[in-house]
């Protein structure tokens, strides 16, 4: 069955169909991924976007349920080179077929994911969308289409739920958390409350927490002011981490600008310099916003990591409060193991608060 990606530019793809069968129309993102398809499709920061594997092959060996970084799926399809012959059987419990029809996930391959990315690199991000029909209406039908601004409200908690330990005491902030994300918390035995993303500063502080830490997360920072409100309500008072949507919120907080990228960063090898050790780190990224360089000589942080291919600022660091952020993803799903020693610095930050409090 024929499938085709409709921009809203009007340029049009045509592919074979795999997962749903059903249309879809979301923003458009392209990801160098070559491994960690299930780590990329479950992740909560591609909520409402359509996305581009520009990777030649992928998903040889079938769906490991054990990389997933959420139960229900919330990116609106997925875009392929090709996958190979046995994935296409959707009667294969293991099959990325499989796994994308069980989940009402429509997708496409034998497209050529190398023109479309180069598409999307020149003329910038858009909406797009998975259809039947090469359908010249469906053209003014994507334009007219708002991507919902509650992105984070969609996907975020509405209960507050314990992930037990026996060491610090960690308030997470729900932004469109991932799984990984806990496993990395809970490796250094941290007692953590997952909380929803409006959860105030008091209710917050009446858990006793050591440490907040704001997740990664879809969208707009602007489009939750409860939250950023929140986090200007904690600074200085505790140890405070933001991860991906959660640096954007702790920079507003604290009087950053914040940009949208002409072309965003996504996928798990983007070089990263760390500016006091000038290391190169490669860590997954999805992001479609960046703090402004422009008023950053104003605030009170100082700039930790940079995107060695376009400057982009890429970590935080407050100059006097506890404050700690990364705008990449550490947590090493998908991506290497290079930056998971930023959750250990932040279990060292919670420990010379905790210790400056005592003296």
């Amino acid at each position: 069955m024929k499938k085709y990606l409709i921009l809203e530019d009007g340029t049009v793809f045509r592919g074979d169909s795999v997962g749903a069968t059903s249309i879809s129309t979301g923003e458009l993102v392209v990801t160098n991924n070559i491994g960690g398809l299930e780590q990329t499709i479950t992740d909560q920061t591609y909520n409402d976007q359509i996305i581009v594997f520009i990777a030649p092959l992928i998903n040889t060996i079938g769906m490991n349920r054990d990389d997933y970084e959420s139960i229900a799926l919330s990116c609106k399809g997925v875009i392929f080179n090709s996958i190979p012959v046995n994935q296409m059987n959707a009667s294969n419990p293991s099959s990325l077929a499989h796994f994308l029809e069980k989940r009402h996930l429509p997708g496409i391959t034998n497209i050529n994911v190398q023109r479309l990315a180069s598409h999307i690199k020149k003329y910038g991000s858009m909406k797009a969308s998975i259809m039947d029909t090469d359908d010249e209406h469906a053209i003014d039908q994507i334009r007219a289409l708002v991507i919902p601004r509650d992105r984070v409200k969609t996907v975020s908690t509405k209960q507050p739920y314990p992930n037990p330990n026996v060491g610090f005491k960690i308030a997470v902030i729900d932004l469109g958390l991932k799984f990984s994300i806990l496993r990395q918390l809970s490796i250094r035995k941290c007692d953590s409350v997952i909380l929803p993303y409006n959860t105030s500063a008091e209710d917050i502080m009446e858990l006793d927490p050591d440490a907040v830490l704001f997740t990664s997360g879809p969208g707009d920072p602007h489009e939750i002011p409860e939250t950023i409100t929140t986090c200007q309500q904690l600074e200085g008072k505790i140890p405070i981490m933001g991860i991906g949507l959660g640096h954007l919120v702790v920079a507003l907080a604290n009087g950053a600008e914040i940009e949208r990228m002409r072309y965003g960063h996504h996928g798990s090898n983007v070089p990263t310099l760390e500016i006091a050790t000038e290391n190169i780190e490669f860590s997954n990224h999805n992001h479609n916003y960046a703090v402004a360089h422009s008023n950053m000589a104003r605030t009170n942080f100082f700039i930790t990591y940079r995107c060695v291919n376009d400057n982009v600022i890429e970590g935080l660091r407050h100059r006097s409060d506890p404050t700690m952020t990364v705008q990449f993803q550490p947590e090493d799903a998908p991506g290497t193991h290079d930056a998971l020693y930023v959750f250990d610095e932040f279990i060292e930050m919670i420990n010379s608060f905790k210790q400056g409090k005592q003296l």
